[in-house]
C-alpha cells in the first residue's frame, strides 16, 4: 500500500472537506476514489457545511469505513509478504534451478494471477522450446510481469472491499444525517452530550443505546468535577505537536579588535576589520570581486586573530522539538465497594476522556482491576466499551497487577513514554510493593504523569459534592502529579454493600 494513503493521509483530507469543503475530483486510488464521490455529492456536501451535527456525524462514520478497509488492505500486505520474498528470491535462481523448476513456477503463478494479464503462454515457449530461462534478460522480465499481476490483484482486492461495504454504509449514512439532527432538535439534546454519547456508537445509531449512554453523561453535570479531571488529563503536545521557534540565552566568546590587540596567527571568517592584505586585494579588484562576496557570505575570508578574547552574553533562535502526546490510560477500581454511583461517575469521567482522546487522536485504554484485569483500547473497541458499561462491580482490588499492566503497556511502545495514567478507585486498597512505585518515579523522568481520583461515599445525611485538590496520593506519596477527592452522601446507601443507589 502507498504511503501516501496510509491513515494519516485520510484524516488530513476529511479535516479538509468538513472544514472547507475542498476536495478533489478523482483518483485512481479505489478508497480514495469512493471517498471523493462520496465528498462530492451535492445533498452530502450541502449538509456536511451547513450543519456541524451533520459534519460529525459524516467525519466520524466515513473514519469508521476508511478504518475497516485500511485495515483489511493491511492484512492483505501482510498475508502476501512471502509471496513478495518470493519473487526476489527468484531473482535469485541459479541456471540449474530454473531449468528444473521453471515449470512449476509459471504454473503456480498463472493459477492466481492468469486473469490479471500474466501471459503464461509466452513464457511457456520462451523458456520451454528455446530455453531462455538461462537468459537473465527473460527471466526478469517474467518476474517483473508477476510483481504487475500481483498489484493489479490487489487492486482488484481493495475495489471488492469497497463495493462490498459502500451500499450498506451510504444507507446508514442517508439516514443518520436525516434522523439524528431531527432527534437532537425534538429532544432539545446539547451537541455536548450528543457528541460524547454518539462518539461511543460507532456510527451505529439507535436511541436505545444513545439514551442510555446520554444517561451516564448528564452526570457531569451533576458532578462537574469530572470535567474539570478530564481536561487535566488531556494535556496537550506543544503547539499541537510541532517544532517550536525560541530564543535560547548563552555566553559566547567575542573577539574584540583594536589597535593594542596582540596578533595571536591567522584564522577564518567574514570580520571585515581583520582582513589579511591579499583579501583586501581581491575586494579591490573587479576581476575577483564574486570571489571575495562568495568567501565572505561562507565565512572563508582569512583574517587575523587576535589574542583579546571577552565573553559575552549572547541570544540566538533554536529550534525546540515538539513534545509529542503520548496515550491516555484510565485504571478503573471495579471491586464490589465501587458499585452504584462511584461506578457511574467513573464510567462518565471514561466517556469524556474518550471524547478529548478522539479530539487529540491519542490513544486511549482503559484498564480495569479487580480480581482480574482486563486491557481495553477504547478508541478501537467501542462496542466493547459499551458491554464493560452493562457489567457490574464486583470482587476485590488487585492494585500491584494493574500497575503491573499499566507498565507493560507503557512499555509496548516508545511513543507511550509521554503518557498520561488515571487511577479512578474508593482506594480501599492495600499499599503497593516499593518496586513499582519506584517504576512509577522512574516514568515520570520520561514525562509521564499520574493523577487520581478518589470517589469517597459517606453516610450521613444529606446531599454533598466536592472537590480537592491536595497535590499528592496519600496511598502513594509523592509519585502522582495531581490527586483529586469527589465526596458524596446519599440517604439510600445500602451499609451493609458501602455503596449508594444506582443512577437513573
Amino acid at each position: 500500500m502507498s504511503l501516501r494513503y496510509d491513515a494519516a493521509f485520510y484524516v488530513q483530507v476529511l479535516d479538509r472537506y468538513v472544514a472547507t469543503g475542498e476536495c478533489a475530483e478523482a483518483d485512481n486510488e479505489p478508497l480514495y476514489a469512493y471517498l471523493l464521490s462520496v465528498m462530492n455529492d451535492p445533498m452530502i456536501r450541502i449538509q456536511v457545511l451547513s450543519d456541524e451535527v451533520c459534519a460529525r456525524i459524516f467525519y466520524d462514520a466515513m473514519s469508521q469505513f476508511i478504518r475497516l478497509n485500511l485495515e483489511k488492505q493491511r492484512y492483505n500486505m501482510q498475508k502476501s509478504q512471502s509471496e513478495q520474498q518470493g519473487m526476489e528470491l527468484a531473482l535469485e535462481w541459479s541456471e540449474v534451478k530454473r531449468k528444473d523448476g521453471w515449470q512449476a513456477l509459471l504454473q503456480q503463478v498463472s493459477d492466481k494471477y492468469g486473469g490479471n494479464g500474466f501471459d503464461r503462454a509466452f513464457y511457456q515457449g520462451q523458456f520451454g522450446n528455446e530455453g531462455k530461462y538461462a537468459d537473465d534478460e527473460v527471466w526478469e522480465r517474467m518476474v517483473d510481469d508477476w510483481k504487475e499481476a500481483f498489484q493489479r490483484d490487489l487492486q482488484e482486492q481493495k475495489e471488492k472491499e469497497v463495493e462490498q461495504r459502500k451500499d450498506d454504509f451510504e444507507r446508514r449514512l442517508h439516514a443518520n444525517l436525516r434522523n439524528i439532527p431531527e432527534y437532537i432538535r425534538q429532544n432539545n439534546i446539547e451537541k455536548d452530550e450528543f457528541y460524547q454519547a454518539w462518539g461511543l456508537m460507532s456510527g451505529m445509531w439507535n436511541t436505545i443505546d444513545f439514551e442510555r449512554i446520554r444517561k451516564i453523561v448528564r452526570i457531569q453535570k451533576e458532578y462537574p468535577e469530572v470535567v474539570k479531571v478530564a481536561n487535566k488529563m488531556g494535556r496537550m503536545a506543544d503547539d499541537e505537536g510541532k517544532d517550536q521557534l525560541h530564543v535560547a540565552q548563552g555566553d559566547v566568546y567575542k573577539m574584540e579588535h583594536s589597535s593594542k590587540s596582540d596578533i595571536l596567527g591567522i584564522t577564518t571568517g567574514n570580520d571585515l576589520n581583520a582582513l589579511l592584505p591579499t583579501e583586501l586585494a581581491h575586494c579591490a579588484d573587479d576581476e575577483l570581486e564574486d570571489l571575495f562576496v562568495y568567501k565572505y557570505i561562507t565565512r572563508k575570508l582569512q583574517t587575523f586573530r587576535y589574542k583579546s578574547e571577552i565573553m559575552q552574553p549572547a541570544r540566538r533562535l533554536e529550534i525546540k522539538p515538539a513534545t509529542q502526546k503520548g496515550p491516555m490510560i484510565v485504571c478503573l477500581d471495579t471491586s464490589g465497594s465501587m458499585v452504584g454511583k462511584p461506578e457511574k461517575i467513573a464510567y462518565s469521567l471514561l466517556i469524556k476522556i474518550l471524547e478529548i482522546a478522539d479530539r487529540q487522536r491519542r490513544d486511549c485504554f482503559l484498564i480495569a482491576f479487580s480480581v482480574s484485569i482486563n486491557p481495553i483500547d477504547v478508541r478501537r473497541e467501542r462496542a466493547r466499551l459499551l458491554e464493560f458499561f452493562s457489567t457490574t462491580s464486583c470482587g476485590d482490588t488487585d492494585a500491584t497487577r494493574m500497575l503491573k499492566a499499566t507498565f507493560r503497556l507503557l512499555q509496548s511502545k516508545k511513543e507511550y513514554m509521554n503518557a498520561d495514567v488515571l487511577w479512578i478507585s474508593d482506594f480501599k486498597i492495600p499499599l503497593s510493593v516499593p518496586e513499582l512505585t519506584d517504576q512509577m518515579l522512574e516514568y515520570r523522568k520520561v514525562d509521564t504523569h499520574f493523577y487520581g481520583l478518589q470517589l469517597e461515599l459517606r453516610r450521613m445525611n444529606g446531599c454533598l459534592s466536592s472537590i480537592v485538590y491536595i497535590g499528592s496520593i496519600i496511598l502513594l506519596p509523592a509519585v502522582t502529579d495531581s490527586f483529586w477527592r469527589i465526596r458524596f452522601i446519599c440517604l439510600n446507601c445500602c451499609r451493609n454493600r458501602g455503596s449508594c443507589c444506582s443512577i437513573v
